[in-house]
């Protein structure tokens, strides 16, 4: 592998890192914005349906996050 194929990779590899964390943090505000404004009643969902849809949103922004600090470990590791 040349070093602009390796420079290449690196730098995708801290893109889709940083789009981990990114939308992770999107999905964690979405899931928590979900649940407290069910919770004040501004749109019309049932409590349950609210709860379910933002506690999965907020579990799979963890995830997300998760596997984002995943690459940037491995990332930092000697090749």
């Amino acid at each position: 592998m040349s070093l602009e194929e390796n420079n290449r990779n690196k730098g995708m590899q801290r893109f889709q890192a940083s789009m981990h964390l990114g939308m992770g943090i999107v999905y964690l505000i979405f899931g928590v914005l979900v649940i407290y404004v069910r919770y004040f009643g501004a749109i019309e969902l049932s409590a349950g349906v609210a709860y379910t849809l933002g506690g999965f949103m907020i579990l799979y922004g963890l995830f997300r996050i998760w596997r984002g600090v995943a690459f940037f470990k491995q990332r930092q590791r000697p090749d």
